[in-house]
This record gives C-alpha cells, sequence and structure tokens, in this order.
C-alpha cells in the first residue's frame, strides 16, 4: 500500500536471510513487541519501496521504542536491482532514523570459519562495480574509519554469544556482485585481500548510513564455505541454515535494539566531513 506519511522514528532493522524463514518480528515471539502498520510502500526519488512495518518494542528502559523494518534489505525480488538500498535509506533519512541493524548471511573466505558460525564484522571490502548516489544523501566528505558502529557491535555481540557457540566479534564482510556466488579464483583473490566473509549486501548500506548521519552494524551467519575453502563441501544447502536460524537471529536483532543506548558514545559521527562553505558552492556552481 502506497504510504505518503513516513512514521518519525529512530530505529530501524533490515531483514535479511538471517530471518528469511519466519515472519519478522511477529514469529520471534517476544514480549513487548507490537506491529503498529504493515505493508507501507514509500515512492522515493529511487523508485517504490518494498513493504515496511512500523514496529515497537519494550527498550531495556522500560519505555517503547518505535522502529521500522523492511525484509531482505528491500531487494525487489532476489536480485539488488532499482537500488533498493538507496530507497530504504532514503526513508530511514526522511525518518530521522539514527540507529540501523541490519543481519544476513555469507559465504567463508577465511578457512577458519565454518558454516553455522556468526561473524559481526568490523570492516569491509567493496567488490562492487555500481553507482554511487552518495552525493544525493549528504555534501559532507565520509571517511570510513570504523564504518560499522562500535557501540552496536559489542551489545550484538554480547545477544549473539548467548545464541550461537561460535561468535566472531570482528571480520572483513567482501561485498561482491550478486545474486551469483564467488569463483574459487575469486575467493582465493579475496582470502589474499584478507576478507573473511563474502557477501552482497554490507556495501551500500553501511556508507549510506554513514551518509545520512547514523550508526549501523550487522550480523551475518555464515551459510557455505566459499568455493574452494573446504574440498570436502558438496554445496549442501544454504536453506537448511536460513530454517534454523531465523529465530535466534530473529531474537538477536530485537533484543540488541531494546539494549542499545539511546545516545551513543562511539566515533560515528566524527567521521562526517564539512566542505569548506566556498568549495561547497564552486561544487554546486
Amino acid at each position: 500500500m502506497l504510504t505518503k506519511e513516513i512514521p518519525k522514528v529512530r530505529y530501524a532493522i533490515i531483514g535479511g536471510s538471517g530471518t528469511w524463514a519466519c515472519d519478522f518480528p511477529e514469529d520471534i515471539g517476544l514480549e513487548g513487541v507490537e506491529v503498529l502498520q504493515r505493508d507501507l510502500e514509500f515512492e522515493t526519488p529511487f523508485g517504490t519501496t518494498v513493504a515496511f512495518k512500523h514496529c515497537s518494542l519494550t527498550g531495556k528502559d522500560g519505555q517503547p521504542r518505535e522502529f521500522l523494518t523492511v525484509p531482505f534489505h528491500g531487494f525487489h525480488g532476489l536480485a539488488p536491482h532499482n537500488n533498493p538500498s538507496e530507497q530504504i535509506f532514503w526513508v530511514f533519512q526522511q525518518a530521522g532514523v539514527k540507529f540501523i541493524l541490519a543481519e544476513g548471511s555469507g559465504g567463508s573466505i577465511n578457512p577458519l570459519l565454518e558454516p553455522g558460525d556468526i561473524v559481526i564484522p568490523h570492516d569491509f571490502i567493496d567488490m562492487t562495480k555500481r553507482r554511487s548516489h552518495i552525493h544525493e544523501f549528504t555534501n559532507k566528505l565520509l571517511r570510513m574509519a570504523k564504518p560499522l558502529c562500535t557501540d552496536l557491535r559489542s551489545v550484538l555481540y554480547k545477544h549473539a554469544d548467548q545464541e550461537y557457540r561460535r561468535v566472531f566479534q570482528r571480520g572483513v564482510y567482501v561485498t561482491t556482485e550478486s545474486p551469483r556466488f564467488e569463483s574459487e579464483s575469486e575467493i582465493q583473490m579475496l582470502r589474499d585481500a584478507r576478507g573473511d566473509i563474502a557477501a552482497h549486501t554490507l556495501c551500500p548500506e553501511v556508507y549510506l548510513a554513514r551518509a545520512i548521519g547514523a550508526h549501523y552494524a550487522g550480523l551475518y551467519i555464515v551459510s557455505n564455505y566459499g568455493e574452494g575453502v573446504n574440498a570436502a563441501w558438496q554445496g549442501e544447502s544454504i536453506f537448511d541454515w536460513y530454517n534454523s536460524c531465523a529465530l535466534p537471529i530473529g531474537r538477536i536483532m530485537l533484543r540488541t535494539l531494546a539494549d542499545v543506548e539511546p545516545e551513543a558514545a562511539c566515533e560515528c559521527m566524527s567521521y562526517r566531513t564539512d566542505v569548506p562553505s566556498k568549495i561547497n558552492q564552486r561544487i554546486r556552481a
């Protein structure tokens, strides 16, 4: 349903393959979680979004926290066409979102990572060839030091550690082109580049979050070995992991959001640099 009025909220959860197999957040079964509105589609300068939900949960202070959530990173189908990241981040910017959690899955590049492990990345490598639209969201220069919020990552780790046996607090997420997976030679190249996990969604989300002045972090389940990482792996179904991880990852997302400090003490916003007014005038001339 096309909606003109965007709810004003400070929080957002970007759903991915981690909660693909459930109806999020209704199926998670946590008390204090309520869907206020559903089937919210918005017209943006980048096209019409998929349907959002406007939800509420009880924060650790006992007060309700409203948030927007969107499934599967806003993709229209399996392929990320029509600039879905720009669509959802335009909505977040209009809504006033300041804290964003994302989840998903990926293939291991690092041979120490096994299917079923959880990775909370601290850095990224962007191997995509997509056009950047950062300038549509900000006129600041964006540094990518500590691109994933240290505060959000620590809270994600606390709750993930209660659900999973192996949770890695650091990792380099390599964003590759969707919808195909990587070749064995590509995985070897990415391992040489010190990547840990390969997937399709962290970019451009991570830098669009900084562009709109929001704190951003993500959690990803290893759903498969990258090609050539484990010679014994026969391509077992990644969908088995999706079915088993939907509820625990959903709990991690909601509990983390409820636990987030409303005023972050991290450095995220210090990496947004104002362009001198004289230079800015020349750029726009």
